[in-house]
């Protein structure tokens, strides 16, 4: 953790330092206070996904469980990472049932954002992601594919691993705290169920995961 947050306060404490004495010429101040903006983001989501981590650890986080549906959240999802999608020009897909599980809106809603935003992320331009919700016996299965960069063999055993990061996901777009597929895992084992992923590097990667389904019918 402090190597995590120290990497972005260095930045910003070296950037302001330069600007502050007089360093940059003045048609490059915007260019430096962008990269300051940059990393104080970074560091914003970082404390976020820490504070996550910690409240699910110590099982802090007060849920309301409710019936969720699962395509409608999915749906939501997708919607408020569409400006990310198009700068990339990504389609996205949804397709499946209305699925209805009994959970906490919020860290459901959580799970899939960060999903479908790491598929975003390494999804490769002018390329295509694919939602599915599906159900088999009692059990609800979300699939989220994408025909990105992939995860090498030997890092798909590490990729749940906090602040774990693959060679191919270190590039200067692909910035990210390293606790978004932690943050995952934490809620899908809250719900005693399990998340695979299926990956070839250099064709795209599939995350599957399972939560119960609701004492209900489909909607």
């Amino acid at each position: 953790v402090s190597h995590e947050l120290k990497t972005p306060l260095t930045s910003i404490s070296g950037f302001a330092e330069i600007i502050q004495n007089g360093m940059v010429k003045e048609e490059d101040i915007t260019r430096f206070a962008g990269k300051i903006h940059s990393e104080a983001q970074r560091l914003i989501i970082l404390v976020g996904d820490i504070i996550k981590l910690s409240q699910l650890d110590g099982k802090d986080i007060a849920v309301k469980m409710e019936p969720i549906d699962l395509y409608e959240t999915s749906q939501a999802v997708m919607g408020h990472l569409e400006a990310a999608a198009e700068k990339r020009n990504i389609k996205m897909f949804l397709s499946g049932k209305h699925l209805v599980i009994t959970g906490a809106e919020q860290i459901i809603e959580e799970m899939i954002f960060n999903l479908i935003d790491n598929a975003i992320k390494f999804s490769h331009h002018d390329s295509e992601i694919t939602i599915e919700t599906t159900k088999k016996s009692e059990k609800v299965f979300v699939s989220v594919k994408d025909t990105g960069i992939g995860i090498p063999k030997d890092s798909q055993n590490k990729i749940f691993e906090r602040f774990y990061k693959t060679d191919l996901s270190r590039g200067k777009d692909k910035k990210g705290s390293g606790l978004g597929l932690s943050i995952v895992k934490e809620i899908i084992q809250a719900h005693d169920e399990n998340i695979n992923v299926i990956s070839t590097e250099g064709v795209g990667t599939e995350f599957i995961f399972t939560l119960p389904a609701a004492q209900r019918e489909e909607l």
